[in-house]
């Protein structure tokens, strides 16, 4: 009778754990990882920047991020630039899918993270965070470097 006891108990706890996914959590490797983070400083009087990162995904599942956060701005979103009759054009994306095994680079001219109502100035050299959270791979931070819009010249002194 104890044995059989001792059986339910284990198997409700067991149950308990795996309903809530904190066991299967802890245990769960971070299938994504982070590389190239910057942001860019905005001109004076703007509120509008854009970031860029890699992100590579590192299992054997599809991971598709589906939105972001940073302490800098009251709006982060997915942005892709388009082609549209002959005129390159922002567009708003709702989630980007990093597949399985696979590398999403976001860069000038292509897939960007655009943030918005930036509360004040960026200063060159200084560091910020963004949370990006997936559907189903958990949520990550990343930290982004914040980088000048100008590159300083290199003169030749021949």
């Amino acid at each position: 009778m104890r044995l059989v006891v001792f059986a339910l108990v284990v198997a409700v706890i067991q149950l308990t754990f795996a309903g809530t996914g904190q066991a299967s959590e802890q245990l769960r490797p971070k299938a994504l990882s982070f590389s190239d983070g910057y942001l860019r400083t905005m001109p004076p009087g703007q509120k509008v920047t854009a970031a860029f990162i890699s992100v590579t995904n590192m299992s054997d599942e599809d991971c598709r991020l589906t939105s972001l956060s940073s302490p800098l701005a009251n709006r982060v979103e997915f942005h892709q630039h388009q082609h549209v009759d002959g005129m390159m054009k922002m567009r708003p994306m709702k989630s980007v899918l990093v597949a399985a095994g696979n590398r999403v680079v976001f860069k000038p001219g292509a897939f960007h993270i655009m943030f918005f109502n930036v509360g004040h100035p960026l200063m060159a050299g200084h560091k910020t965070a963004l949370t990006l959270a997936t559907d189903q791979c958990g949520d990550y931070s990343a930290e982004l470097e914040i980088r000048g819009l100008v590159k300083t010249k290199i003169t030749d002194h021949h």
